[in-house]
């Protein structure tokens, strides 16, 4: 599993004189049941470590991704990110439940991007299941439930003797009324804690309609603002069937978030408020730390410079800064380097369908000021 903790830790790992090898791999299986990354693996280390100066160093680092995936690759995730110093030891490996495009990168630090592609690209929920006796929670991240927890009760036995209609049956149905009351609060005390442990984006509440909607009148309104949706399902379905029932209104919700950032971005631009597009614009704007959202294109590519004095980064060929003067590094990842920025500088990210923003330029930024 990876978190946004995870990036930031590569990316405060300083660049040095050493490059790093960054592997991504899509280790699901195909139709026959296979993994075909070695392929693709062995064509990757016959490019890179077939010929130059390095070509021993280069062996050894691939050698050591294919030792971590063979002892440290669990069955159950569908994408591996493995970084390895040429040249050193250090290697740091990386695996998820979602697939991750092959790609093999050498550079002098680790690269990100896909990391961030996939964290961006998935909602953290809770999932709340509920009924008048039980509560399940679980924790989805990534498509996948990471933590569950389960609280039952122990309610009043139901006595053979309590004749129908009788004054018994009528004072039984008045203690479990407020059994079911005393229950739900324990309940809204387990989901506030569980909120407060997991702290996912959105909750969603299932069970039968009846309790749902008696049981949002418990919880603490911090708590029920969270709640995004509701759905029905019986509390004993597993967590495979739970996510099967959502996942409908996972992908909605996906598309919807996509859909809001691009129409907001494109407003903006087309009235000239508060935004930019294209990735002149949006660089020079990120780096001036005045980008309050960036909105990108995935598996977008872009290649540009980057001044050796001050740093800043060029949508275009140059051989001087036009900032500095300073002389400058050619065929540098501009879309890595967007990304890192604005990691570092906690800017959120929207990556998008690369058609729903070809109008501009594959990139654009909703401004702060």
């Amino acid at each position: 599993m990876i978190s946004s903790e995870d990036i930031q830790r590569l990316i405060r790992r300083d660049a040095n004189e050493e490059p790093v090898l960054s592997v991504f791999l899509d280790m699901q299986v195909n139709s026959e049941n296979k993994r075909t990354y070695s392929v693709f693996l062995h064509q990757e280390r016959a490019r890179h470590a077939g010929s130059g100066s390095r070509r021993e160093e280069m062996s050894a680092a691939f050698g050591r991704i294919e030792g971590w995936l063979a002892d440290e690759f669990q069955a159950t995730n569908k994408g591996v990110a493995v970084y390895t110093q040429v040249g050193g030891e250090w290697l740091e490996g990386l695996q998820f439940p979602v697939p991750v495009q092959n790609r093999t990168v050498l550079a002098d630090r680790p690269v990100i991007t896909p990391l961030a592609q996939i964290l961006e690209s998935y909602h953290h929920y809770g999932v709340i299941l509920v009924d008048r006796e039980h509560l399940r929670m679980t924790s989805v991240y990534l498509g996948e439930p990471v933590h569950e927890h389960e609280v039952r009760t122990s309610p009043y036995p139901t006595p053979h003797d309590v004749q129908r209609g009788g004054y018994s049956a009528i004072d039984f149905q008045k203690r479990k009324a407020e059994e079911v009351r005393h229950f739900f609060k324990e309940f809204a005390l387990e989901v506030s804690e569980f909120d407060c442990r997991y702290a996912p984006d959105t909750l969603v509440l299932s069970g039968t309609d009846e309790n749902v909607k008696n049981f949002l009148e418990f919880l603490p309104a911090p708590v029920r603002e969270k709640v995004g949706h509701t759905a029905h399902a019986p509390v004993d379905a597993s967590a495979a069937e739970v996510l099967e029932r959502l996942a409908p209104y996972f992908g909605e919700q996906l598309e919807r978030d996509e859909a809001l950032a691009i129409d907001l971005l494109r407003d903006r631009v087309r009235n000239r408020h508060l935004a930019v597009a294209g990735f002149q614009d949006t660089l020079e704007q990120l780096q001036e730390a005045k980008v309050d959202t960036l909105v990108i294109a995935r598996d977008i590519e872009r290649l540009g410079a980057r001044c050796c004095r001050c740093g800043f980064y060029l949508d275009r060929q140059a051989s001087a800064c036009p900032y500095c003067g300073g002389e400058t590094a050619q065929g540098v990842d501009l879309v890595e380097a967007m990304v890192r920025i604005a990691e570092e500088q906690d800017v959120p990210l929207r990556f998008v369908s690369p058609a729903t923003v070809a109008d501009l330029h594959g990139v654009g930024g909703l401004l702060k000021f």
